[in-house]
């Protein structure tokens, strides 16, 4: 009867490590790959644009929140403050450029403000601008 008691509980023993080791499993694939997410430099070539709300039923602003939309057709805020190029070309809406900077990932950034207008990111520009 000892015998039988010690495997029982052996069992059960064994079924509870078992399963604080699956849901340990389960836990850490529901986390993603453990990447982190950070600025990098970078150089983006596209497009100068007004960046538009991606919710239409919201107004949208009256200014124009600077955006470029690269060629593979992602869109960046832009940031020109860090710009250590002087003087910086005229971009107007719709003109071609290249520049070279930071990409700061949208995931980064602690306010909601950006992800209205469906953005990549903010892009700051801070070594070289190229018009196109």
């Amino acid at each position: 009867m000892k015998k039988n008691l010690g495997i029982i509980i052996g069992f059960i023993i064994l079924l509870v490590a078992g399963f604080y080791a699956f849901n340990a499993y389960i836990y850490n694939e529901k986390q993603g790959d453990g990447t982190t997410v950070s600025a990098y430099r970078g150089t983006l070539t596209g497009k100068k644009v007004c960046l538009t709300y991606t919710d239409t039923s919201e107004p949208q602003p009256t200014g124009c929140e600077l955006g470029i939309q690269t060629d593979a057709g992602e869109y960046y805020a832009l940031n020109f403050v860090l710009l250590s190029q002087t003087p910086d070309p005229e971009l107007v809406t719709g003109d071609r450029f290249s520049a070279s900077g930071l990409i700061t990932p949208i995931e980064m950034l602690s306010t909601d403000q950006w992800r209205k207008y469906g953005i990549e990111g903010i892009f700051s520009v801070t070594d070289s601008i190229e018009k196109l």
